[in-house]
């Protein structure tokens, strides 16, 4: 076996490894900030409205960095988000600086 059909084997190898590998996914509705002084008050059933539409696009994280783009979506009695767009790896690099 030559060397490099050894070194794509061990990278095939490397990648099936990884890819089984649990990632926590989570959806970012928006951000705000408030001083403390409300956040000391705030009481079951109060609503902190957020900066964004509604309908606005949401930011889907893998493991704390975006990689897509989606809506949120009603599947019966939960919440899901339709994945609108993939980020470019670019981007997705980029953010983690």
């Amino acid at each position: 076996m030559s060397n490099e059909t050894t070194t794509d084997h061990s990278q095939s190898a490397n990648l099936e490894a990884i890819m089984h590998v649990p990632l926590e996914i989570s959806v970012e509705l928006g951000r705000i900030k408030l001083p403390l002084h409300m956040i000391a008050r705030l009481n079951r059933g109060m609503v902190i409205e957020m900066n964004k539409e509604a309908n606005a696009e949401v930011q889907i994280l893998a493991n704390g960095s975006i990689f897509a783009k989606g809506e949120v979506v009603s599947t019966g009695d939960k919440l899901g988000v339709r994945i609108t767009e993939i980020v470019p790896a670019s981007a997705r690099i980029s953010s983690l600086s």
